[in-house]
């Protein structure tokens, strides 16, 4: 017999299963308190299921408030590679305005992975507080940033000309 998942058990079942992923997502944003969010970011990113994983990543997103964002950046050094591309997907989700300091600290401080993300991200939402960095990381060790660099600045300058 295959094992059971969410395709193959019949819709009028899935509650007799106590043990399914939504249960453990609405769980854990349950006992979410905005001091862990980090935590439970990170947690969320550690799991072995995928769909948590997911729902870490889309949590990154949706984050408000900037000290979170740099927080989580600020965790990421000590993390495994894996990690920090997920947290990078997360922030390049991002099109939230108050966050972009802790984006442009990112883009300067991260390794190149999250240096891209921010840069993508910046650029997304035509920060133009952030050109300067950008103009700066158009010169970056690392070849991805530098091209999400320059499209990001292009962007920038489309918003500008309009």
């Amino acid at each position: 017999m295959p094992p059971l998942n969410r395709k193959n058990i019949p819709s009028n079942n899935i509650n007799n299963y106590p043990d399914t992923h939504y249960s453990r997502i609405r769980q854990m944003r349950k006992h979410s308190t905005d001091h862990d969010d980090v935590v439970h970011i990170l947690r969320g990113l550690k799991s072995d299921d995928w769909i948590i994983r997911q729902e870490a990543v889309s949590g990154i997103g949706h984050i408000k408030n900037p000290s979170h964002l740099t927080d989580l950046i600020g965790h990421l050094p000590k993390e495994k590679w894996y990690i920090r591309e997920m947290v990078a997907a997360g922030i390049r989700s991002i099109n939230n305005p108050d966050l972009t300091v802790s984006l442009k600290q990112g883009l300067v401080s991260g390794d190149a992975c999250i240096r891209n993300a921010c840069a993508r991200a910046l650029g997304v939402m035509r920060c133009t507080e952030a050109e300067d960095l950008l103009k700066n990381a158009v010169e970056d060790p690392d070849s991805r940033v530098r091209k999400t660099a320059r499209t990001s600045l292009e962007l920038i300058h489309e918003c500008n000309r309009s």
